[in-house]
């Protein structure tokens, strides 16, 4: 079985060098207060889950407060600057990492429907 930590390592290589093991691990505990084992049918889905999650907030916490995004576009005549994101919305706090957590959870949250066929 894959420990959450050990994904972190093959998820995300630039979080797992930019973190020690007890940033990680006090991430790896928050993530799991949060994310619902009883959605995932084995111990290594849901390790794979609380990583995601860990990452997710690891990246924000590692995101410069003044941070853009990557510099896509920079114009030197009359300064423009253009930064972009890796982001899937427009949210500000989504990550590649929650992204990837959200989609884990799209195949184990049961859908209900209602009598009229309404999806709720």
């Amino acid at each position: 079985m894959t420990t959450s930590l050990e994904w972190i390592a093959q998820i995300a290589p630039a979080i797992n060098t930019a973190c020690d093991d007890t940033k990680k691990n006090l991430f790896i505990g928050m993530a799991a207060d949060e994310v619902d084992a009883s959605y995932f049918g084995d111990s290594s889905k849901y390790n794979m889950a609380v990583a995601y999650y860990a990452c997710h907030l690891m990246a924000l916490s590692l995101r410069d407060d003044n941070s853009r995004g990557v510099l896509t576009m920079e114009k030197e005549g009359d300064l423009q600057r253009s930064y972009g994101g890796n982001f899937s919305n427009s949210e500000p706090n989504t990550t590649q990492y929650l992204d990837s957590y959200n989609r884990l959870l799209e195949g184990r949250i049961p859908n209900f429907y209602m009598q009229d066929g309404s999806k709720t």
